[in-house]
């Protein structure tokens, strides 16, 4: 995706203050791209899972339109196409027992963050979001949810942690991947497993597979294996 650098670069200094020192970067997404999954819960039958990525408006109003449709989940998240954080989201979550719509909005950003803090709002996001990460550079961090209850609070800690490198086949061909893990850290790491993320290490990272628990614990493992990609033009 194409954000002219001067825009970058001033914008980027605007909000330096805000972030912690773990501190993603627009790896250089392209102005559309879209990617499809295979979707599966447990030992059910796969489904699709389709995403899109598409930078809406210019200056200080572009945001990156990040959307996720699936059989019983559809979201859009407005994500900051610098700092690479969530600004808003709407999710529509179909139930046997209910259809929920739920809506965010981040105001007021003030992250008390630290060195080994990386700066979250919504847990949505983070398929996009860790694109961002600084590969190669950094191992592990603590994940900040700013002003997001639901996932924080006192003696409650997420952590992502880079496993290594591994060889991922989908979409008709091997990648090479970074494979990071994400979870609760500390005693609290033994209540609920972990999520293991592969990113392409190659381009802007796209995320080729991951797999983890798909609510509390006892809940089933879901899996999105990557079925196409298509980057667009930067």
């Amino acid at each position: 995706m194409t954000v002219r650098p001067l825009f970058l670069l001033l914008f980027g200094l605007a909000l330096a203050p805000l972030w912690g020192q773990v501190k993603l970067t627009n790896p250089g997404f392209a102005d559309k791209e879209t990617l499809s999954y295979l979707e599966t819960l447990g030992s059910a039958p796969g489904r699709p899972f389709d995403t899109s990525l598409t930078l809406v408006g210019s200056g200080s109003a572009a945001r990156l339109e990040y959307r996720t449709k699936g059989l019983d989940l559809e979201s859009v998240y407005r994500i900051d196409p610098v700092a690479l954080v969530s600004l808003s989201s709407e999710t529509l979550t179909r139930a046997p027992d209910a259809t929920v719509r739920r809506t965010a909005d981040y105001q007021d950003l003030k992250p008390a963050a630290g060195s080994q803090d990386l700066v979250v709002t919504d847990l949505g996001s983070l398929p996009l979001v860790l694109r961002g990460f600084p590969w190669g550079k950094v191992s592990s961090a603590k994940i900040l949810y700013v002003g997001n209850v639901n996932y924080g609070g006192t003696g409650v800690s997420f952590e992502i942690q880079v496993a290594g490198r591994d060889t991922v086949e989908a979409a008709g061909r091997s990648w090479d991947c970074w494979h990071v893990t994400t979870g609760l850290g500390g005693a609290l790491s033994l209540v609920m497993a972990k999520t293991d993320w592969w990113f392409a290490v190659e381009g802007t990272h796209p995320l080729v597979k991951t797999s983890g628990p798909a609510g509390g614990p006892g809940s089933s493992q879901r899996t999105l294996v990557l079925r196409s990609y298509t980057p667009g033009k930067s």
